[in-house]
C-alpha cells in the first residue's frame, strides 16, 4: 500500500499526471498562450497547468506561442459550452499564474502574412525585466507572438503589418522604460 502511494506521488510530481478517473470522451483545443516569452517559461506553464484540474496541457509550440489542451466536456469548467472553454481556461490560467500567463484564440492572420522584427534592448537582467519588456510589446494589437531574451538583449515580435509596425513596438518599449540599443554608426 505504501509502495503504491509513493509510486503515485512520484508520478504526479515527475510526470504531471493527475489522479483522476479516466474519461471515455475528451476534447482538445489549440489556443495561443501569452506570457510564453522564453523557453524557460514552458516549464512554468506546465507547473501552472498542474494546478488546474479541469484541463491538461498536452503540448506546447513555443515558436508559435500555442498550446494544445485536453479537457472532459462532461466534467470540465462546470460543463461549459465549447465556445466558453477558452475564456474559462484563460481565467484559470491567469488566476494560478498571477496573470503572467493568459489564453487567447489562435491568430486569424496566416503565419506567412506575419512579419518578424528583432529589437536590441539593454538592461534586461532578470526574468521580471524580460516579462515587463515582453508585455509592453505583446499587448499591442496585431502582435501575435513575442519573446524577450535578457541574455541576448533582444525582444522579438511576430506581428500583422496591417495592424502595427516596428516603430510602434519600439515606442511601447521606450514607454515601459526599456533602453533600446543604438544602431551601430
Amino acid at each position: 500500500m505504501l509502495k503504491n502511494l509513493i509510486f503515485v506521488v512520484i508520478c504526479l510530481v515527475a510526470g504531471g499526471l493527475r489522479a483522476q478517473e479516466p474519461s471515455a470522451e475528451t476534447a482538445t483545443i489549440k489556443l495561443r498562450v501569452t506570457g510564453l516569452f522564453s523557453p524557460e517559461r514552458e516549464q512554468d506553464l506546465r507547473e501552472v497547468m498542474l494546478l488546474i484540474p479541469d484541463a491538461t496541457l498536452k503540448s506546447i509550440d513555443y515558436g508559435a506561442a500555442e498550446a494544445v489542451f485536453e479537457y472532459d466536456p462532461k466534467k470540465s469548467f462546470d460543463k461549459a459550452k465549447p465556445d466558453k472553454i477558452p475564456e474559462r481556461l484563460d481565467n484559470a490560467v491567469r488566476t494560478h499564474s498571477h496573470s503572467t500567463f493568459g489564453i487567447k484564440p489562435l491568430s486569424a492572420t496566416p503565419a506567412d502574412k506575419l512579419q518578424t522584427v528583432e529589437i536590441g534592448v539593454l538592461g534586461l537582467d532578470c526574468k521580471g525585466c524580460a516579462l515587463a519588456a515582453y508585455e509592453s510589446v505583446a499587448r499591442i494589437e496585431g502582435v501575435m507572438q513575442a519573446t524577450a531574451n535578457f541574455k541576448a538583449g533582444l525582444v522579438t515580435a511576430k506581428f500583422d503589418p496591417e495592424k502595427t509596425n516596428k516603430a510602434a513596438l519600439e515606442e511601447a518599449l521606450t514607454r515601459a522604460r526599456v533602453d533600446l540599443k543604438k544602431p551601430a554608426p
